[in-house]
């Protein structure tokens, strides 16, 4: 046995640097290529401290056992937002108003439309957010029978990956799209159950693509929805090319934005890649909002011919003043 604690306590030491690497990529700013991409893995990084937890007892090491717990407790500390028990924004039907939302990447506009107007339907969606948005893609929408269910939209197509649009069963005004965003944004006013409420659909540039340039509209897009004003409700969506993981993504919660999966503590809600023999594995698309009751309940849809997962939530906006 003692002949194989050598081996142990390399193995622990090597999960722990591998953890330890997990959790700087959880708070790094750093906008060198690498780190904003290995970021999205940064959870299945820090789960090798489990593996340092066993293989540190394994060799009766005090020291290695010390380091592996606290990683561990550093991990929970980190993402124990994601999960436990939450209010269920469904539960109180008096109080404010729930809207239902979905986002969905078309993928260059190939996405399935039927299918796309099934989870519409289905989910009782109010307000869709799509991103590479094609204007064949935002016909073929509407052949479906997208425009049955959500009526009113405010679109901003354009070819390949850079188009942007939302649909809803409430009026909505012309879209303005928003410079410095290459992928596009676009935000709109929509005159909600409960009252005005903006709406933007976004979708940033992936650090796979350009590291620089994601870091960029990163911390644009945080200037841009904190410059929104209130005290209107805001609602957010789209494929972020970030997770829980990306800290700039996280300092939205600073300026007052919940994203549906820690506002619902709904745990890993994973939507790319939705194309392979293997399930999701990042959670890169989202829904947030700012001055709302309550945002959760989240799940995903599957949508053929899109290597994105569609993700629901629900938004329980204020109720109008008098009701």
């Amino acid at each position: 046995m003692s002949g194989r604690r050598p081996v142990a306590r390399a193995v622990a030491l090597l999960a722990a640097l591998v953890a330890a690497a997990g959790v700087a990529l959880h708070h790094s700013r750093a906008e060198v290529a690498l780190v904003p991409v290995l970021a999205s893995f940064a959870v299945a990084l820090w789960a090798f401290s489990l593996v340092a937890v066993v293989a540190a007892a394994r060799a009766r090491s005090v020291l290695l056992g010390i380091v592996a717990v606290v990683l561990v407790g550093v991990g929970v500390v980190q993402y124990a937002p994601l999960v436990g028990p939450a209010r269920n924004v469904d539960a109180d039907d008096d109080e404010g108003v729930g809207v239902r939302v979905m986002v969905q990447n078309l993928e260059y506009g190939r996405a399935a439309p039927h299918d796309v107007v099934r989870a519409v339907r289905t989910g009782g969606v109010d307000l869709l957010l799509t991103v590479e948005t094609t204007p064949e893609s935002a016909d073929a929408l509407r052949t479906a029978g997208l425009t049955g269910l959500l009526p009113h939209e405010a679109a901003s197509t354009a070819p390949t990956t850079q188009g942007v649009a939302v649909w809803s069963r409430f009026p909505l005004s012309p879209p303005e799209r928003v410079p410095g965003f290459s992928l596009g944004l676009v935000r709109t006013e929509m005159a909600g159950p409960g009252g005005p409420v903006t709406v933007v659909a976004a979708h940033p540039v992936a650090p796979v693509f350009d590291a620089a340039l994601a870091v960029e509209e990163a911390d644009r897009l945080r200037w841009y929805l904190g410059s929104l004003p209130g005290p209107a409700p805001v609602i957010v969506g789209g494929d972020f090319n970030a997770t829980w993981d990306h800290v700039r993504f996280r300092d939205l919660r600073d300026l007052g934005y919940t994203d549906s999966v820690s506002g619902g503590r709904d745990g890993w809600v994973p939507t790319w890649p939705a194309d392979r023999w293997y399930p999701p594995l990042i959670g890169i698309d989202h829904v947030l909002a700012r001055g709302a009751l309550a945002v959760g309940r989240t799940s995903t849809v599957e949508v053929d011919r899109t290597d994105h997962r569609g993700v629901l939530a629900t938004v329980r906006l204020p109720a109008p003043a008098g009701a």
